[in-house]
């Protein structure tokens, strides 16, 4: 029995080639970070190489106007609820007594609580309205990643969407860009193990290629291809092998 796992071992190992990579560490995803309002900048909580979750918020606009306009709003919506549940109260009496009142009475009733119906649902909308003004005049980060640089200071005018603010790239996750022989370019397959190692570190580590590019680079003749990693720095770069399945 360990003679034929051995021999079946052997011949899995001669189908199997070991094909050589070197790559570049990239960050998954790159952003420039600005918002969709202008305004004046009211605070600032992050700093270059500050690292953040996402939904962190990173910056604040001056929004006191807004601020105040949504206290009004939900001040507005108490209201209107009152009165929509007197309207439904006074409603509901007369239905009882329907038979026995005239049809106008009712009518006008009736009519009084579907205004109070429109009216909460105009109040409701109002608070979601300065809501969504408060929202765009915070920033926030849209991935688990890293402030790379800063263009912005507490006081300065922030001028909208074409206004850069941060440059940020996902972290811990990135991804190692490979580069090989073009003359493999058919035997590379997606989920082909790549072992590798970073920069001048002797550990080794493992992943999975999850991308193959399907052109050839003109000026090298090599094929790409990239392997999903954690906690490299964006920059480094490494070599390795990738283990062919046939």
């Amino acid at each position: 029995m360990k003679l034929v796992f051995l021999i079946l071992f052997s011949l899995l190992a001669l189908k199997a080639e070991e094909i050589y990579a070197s790559f570049d560490v990239l960050a998954q995803n790159q952003s420039k970070l600005s918002l969709q309002s202008a305004g004046i900048v009211k605070a600032i909580y992050v700093n270059v190489n500050d690292k953040v979750k996402k939904d962190q918020v990173l910056l604040k606009l001056e929004d006191s106007s807004e601020q105040i306009a949504l206290k009004l709003a939900q001040n507005e919506y108490k209201l209107a609820t009152l009165a929509l549940e007197h309207a439904k109260s006074s409603l509901e009496k007369f239905k009882k007594v329907q038979e026995v009142i005239d049809k106008q009475s009712y009518e006008n009733v009736l009519f009084e609580f579907q205004k109070a119906q429109s009216l909460q649902q105009k109040a409701f909308l109002n608070i979601q309205h300065y809501k969504d003004l408060i929202d765009k005049k915070t920033l926030k980060a849209p991935y688990d990643g890293i402030i790379s640089n800063k263009y912005i200071d507490i006081g300065d005018g922030a001028r909208g969407i074409s206004h850069v603010l941060f440059d940020f790239f996902s972290y811990p996750k990135v991804k190692l860009l490979l580069s090989f022989d073009e003359k493999f370019k058919d035997k590379v397959k997606i989920d082909d193990i790549f072992i590798y190692k970073i920069d001048s570190n002797e550990k080794e580590y493992q992943g999975k290629i999850t991308l193959i590019y399907p052109s050839i680079d003109i000026k090298t003749r090599k094929i790409y291809a990239e392997v999903e990693a954690l906690n490299f720095t964006p920059g480094s770069f490494g070599e390795g092998k990738i283990i062919t399945k046939d």
